[in-house]
């Protein structure tokens, strides 16, 4: 592998890093709304 491909590897595996974590961090917060709404 040279530079230039070892680089695009880094940057797409921080953007599918920085992908799953917004997508986690939003179900949490959707599932802690959901169970609030059918608690009450």
């Amino acid at each position: 592998m040279d530079e230039s491909q070892i680089s695009s590897f880094v940057m797409w595996s921080a953007v599918t890093g920085i992908i799953m974590l917004v997508t986690g961090l939003s179900y949490r917060a959707y599932m802690r709304k959901k169970n609030e709404i059918s608690s009450s």
